[in-house]
């Protein structure tokens, strides 16, 4: 009641004249706004501005005479790539208009760096500095604990480049994970390095140097190599943004937020012919899942309800995940069948469309993907643990059973499979490869020997995407939704987000969750993969179409 009372005191804004828009970026960026219930009581912040609403924001204050320019608070975050180029490609169209935009942060990773070369001026703590080192990655294989826990890893998988199950049965890299992570970095690090070079005008040559001598080691040298503008304290940024904005020295610069900025947009809510966004982040799983997934059941009830619905006219399918369930991929993929029988499918690419994110987005007209999304992984896998020796050796543990059948304990934790039952998993790990490839193909318009030469569980960028044919345009969310409306021939019609908004209580009893998430990765730190990584271990079931833990990205 408390919180319903605070959430219901906000007063609506009024964007002042000579406003500069402020977009705090050191908080993780998803697709849709999130509202913290427990913000009011100081744990995190209140709002935190999807990246739809965020990159309408940018469009809105971009010809709103009342915004004058822009001031990007930047830190370490971990943005994705993709995410980062939505934003950087909306903050370069926004200087088109002539206003300004003013990047600063004590501290920046890379990817906040490339961020705000979008900007006319960086500008950095005189003691801070910032991350300029490239790309590349660290796996954790758990082959030698297991064997330690006494813990056996029974595998079953298609595809020589699906190298998610690899931490569980080996101690390294296999060469064909070696090769399409080389082949990842490289292309994403080239786009890299054009497009800050492009901005900063420094040529590409003196960049790789620059970052494989470690050169960017100070705010001061970084102002030498031109690769900020100036070593500033906050306040002395300040007076920059006064000077560009006509403020007096003595007076508050008319800063407004990025939650009530959005809340002085009007929205379109009359009735009347709807454009669909769905959007499908997170981890895919069996059920309904819960808040940061993606429920087979509850996203296909989604789409059956859009389906049916006559005032929607298309749908975007807006993807940012790394697959899982293989069954739920497949509950989601047979809905979205049938709506595109319907009414135009057309599917958008964030960060993440691999394995299951990729299986429940070929099927779509046109496919948009930015530069560095990524995509692929065309491929499954299955694990069975054996902890028999975990129990027995370990832990003093016994167990003894009573079948009536031959096969009757199968996917037990305490027995190894016997071949008949290790051949039978791999026969449904290749049913479920084969038909991930033919929906593929299907869906593409190829054939499955084409399929079959870019799937093998290997993941591309969207620019390689594009050039193998998993995507057709580069491109973000704005060009999807306008593709879509093009297909429908609509020249009037409104969006509408779904999943729709939860209720308040639905949202104070997911937070709890969260909370308790988030006091377990702050006293884990480091280990705190692991333990995600034994957690899923734990939950995963059945085969599973998903890309490998992480790639650094």
């Amino acid at each position: 009641m408390i919180i319903a009372s605070s959430a219901g005191k906000e007063k609506p804004t009024k964007v002042e004249a000579n406003s500069v828009l402020r977009m705090d970026l050191t908080h993780a960026i998803h697709e849709k706004n999130e509202d913290n219930p427990f913000g009011e009581f100081g744990m995190g912040p209140k709002n935190v501005t999807g990246l739809a609403e965020l990159r309408d924001c940018i469009k809105h204050a971009k010809v709103d005479d009342n915004i004058k320019g822009i001031y990007l608070e930047l830190g370490v975050t971990n943005h994705g790539l993709a995410t980062i180029e939505a934003i950087r490609d909306a903050l370069i169209d926004f200087r088109k208009s002539g206003k300004f935009v003013y990047a600063y942060g004590d501290v920046l990773s890379q990817k906040d760096y490339y961020l705000a070369t979008a900007a006319d001026q960086i500008f950095i703590n005189p003691s801070g500095g910032m991350e300029l080192k490239g790309f590349g990655t660290e796996i954790m294989y758990y082959k030698g604990m297991f064997e330690k826990l006494g813990i056996e890893v029974q595998d079953f998988h298609c595809g020589a480049f699906k190298s998610a199950i690899e931490p569980f049965i080996r101690t390294n890299m296999s060469d064909p994970n070696r090769q399409q992570l080389t082949v990842i970095y490289s292309d994403i690090y080239n786009h890299f390095i054009s497009k800050i070079g492009e901005a900063r005008k420094i040529d590409t040559a003196q960049l790789n140097t620059i970052i494989n001598n470690l050169q960017a080691e100070s705010s001061e040298k970084d102002v030498e190599l031109k690769l900020i503008d100036g070593a500033l304290y906050d306040d002395q940024v300040m007076d920059k943004i006064r000077a560009k904005t006509g403020t007096e020295k003595s007076k508050e610069i008319n800063f407004i937020n990025l939650s009530k900025y959005a809340g002085t947009i009007t929205k379109d809510l009359s009735e009347g012919n709807k454009i669909a966004v769905v959007y499908a982040e997170g981890e895919i799983v069996d059920g309904e899942g819960r808040d940061g997934q993606i429920g087979g059941d509850a996203f296909a009830k989604i789409i059956r309800k859009l389906r049916k619905d006559d005032k929607v006219k298309a749908i975007v399918l807006r993807v940012n995940s790394p697959g899982g369930s293989a069954l739920a991929s497949d509950i989601m993929w047979r809905e979205l069948v049938l709506a595109k029988k319907e009414k135009p499918l057309v599917v958008s690419f964030g960060d993440l469309a691999a394995s299951g994110g990729y299986f429940i987005s070929c099927v779509g007209d046109r496919i948009f993907a930015e530069p560095n999304t990524i995509t692929g992984s065309i491929g499954v896998f299955g694990l069975i643990p054996n902890a028999k020796k975990l129990f027995t050796d370990k832990l003093g543990i016994t167990f003894d059973e009573v079948k009536i059948t031959k096969h009757g304990v199968l996917g037990g934790l305490t027995k190894p499979l016997d071949e008949e039952e290790m051949a039978f998993a791999q026969k449904n790990v290749e049913k479920t490869y084969r038909e991930f490839k033919q929906h593929v193909a299907d869906g593409r318009g190829k054939d499955t020997a084409y399929i079959e030469s870019i799937a093998q569980g290997r993941v591309w960028t969207g620019n390689q995407g594009l050039a193998n044919g998993l995507v057709d345009t580069i491109g973000g969310l704005d060009d999807a939704i306008a593709y879509a409306a093009q297909k429908a021939n609509l020249k009037k019609y409104r969006l509408k987000e779904y999943p729709e908004e939860k209720s308040l209580s639905e949202k104070i009893s997911e937070s709890f969750g969260d909370v308790k998430m988030q006091m377990i990765k702050e006293q884990m730190g480091d280990q705190y993969e692991l333990y995600k990584t034994m957690q899923w271990m734990k939950t995963a079931s059945g085969v599973q179409a998903r890309m490998p833990f992480d790639l650094g990205l």
